[in-house]
C-alpha cells in the first residue's frame, strides 16, 4: 500500500498495470513470527524503489517528484492530499518549467477534499521553505529554482494537526508527455 499504490504518472491506470509477488517455496527460506517484520520491511523497501522507478520512467518524464504530507490527523487524509498534489497537471508542469509556484501546491492540497486549517499549513520545496503557518514565506527564488533543476524533487507539507503521514511519487509533465500521448494510437 505504501509503495505501488503511492505511485502515479498521470492518475490513469493501464490495462497492464500489475504487480505480482510470487513465492514458489524453492528457496527454502522460512518466514516466521521472528523474522517476518524484517522480511516485510525489506520487501516494502524494494517495492518503494521499484515504484520510484515507475514514476521516474513516466512518458517524457525529466524528474522524479516525492511528495510527503505529514501532520495529518489520519493516514488516509495524508495519502489523499499527497496523491492529489502528485496528480495535479498544474503542479507537474510547474516542476517541469522550473517554476517554484507555491500557489499550485497549496491549490492542489486544498482541492483534495480533506478538511484542514490553512492557517496551520506549512510546506517546502526541497530545502527551501515556501509557506509557514498559512502564509507565504519570503524565499530566495534562485534557490527554489535550483531545487527544480535537480532530477529528484522533494515537496514536504505539514498540516500541523496530527501525527499521520504519507509519501507519494510522481514525475513532471514535459512537452514530450504531450507529444507521446497525442501521437499514441490504439
Amino acid at each position: 500500500a505504501k509503495s505501488f499504490n503511492s505511485v502515479t504518472v498521470d492518475g490513469d491506470t493501464s490495462t497492464n498495470d500489475t504487480a505480482i509477488l510470487l513465492a514458489s517455496g524453492q528457496s527454502g527460506a522460512d518466514i516466521n513470527a521472528d523474522n517476518a517484520p524484517l522480511f516485510l520491511s525489506l520487501l516494502e523497501a524494494v517495492c518503494v524503489q521499484l515504484g520510484k522507478k515507475i514514476a521516474r520512467d513516466g512518458e517524457g518524464a525529466t524528474k522524479l517528484v516525492e511528495i510527503r504530507v505529514a501532520g495529518a490527523s489520519q493516514e488516509d487524509e495524508a495519502k489523499k492530499i499527497a496523491l492529489t498534489i502528485a496528480n495535479s497537471p498544474l503542479v507537474k508542469t510547474a516542476i517541469f518549467g522550473r517554476d517554484p509556484n507555491w500557489g499550485r501546491i497549496a491549490m492542489a492540497a486544498g482541492r483534495a477534499g480533506v478538511p484542514f486549517d490553512p492557517a496551520k499549513l506549512s510546506f517546502s520545496l526541497g530545502h527551501v521553505e515556501m509557506f509557514r503557518a498559512g502564509e507565504p514565506v519570503d524565499f530566495d527564488l534562485r534557490s527554489a529554482e535550483q531545487v527544480l533543476e535537480e532530477e529528484n524533487v522533494h515537496i514536504s507539507l505539514d498540516l500541523g494537526v496530527g501525527e499521520a503521514s504519507w509519501t507519494a511519487w510522481t514525475c513532471d509533465f514535459s512537452y514530450d508527455y504531450v507529444k507521446i500521448n497525442a501521437e499514441y494510437h490504439t
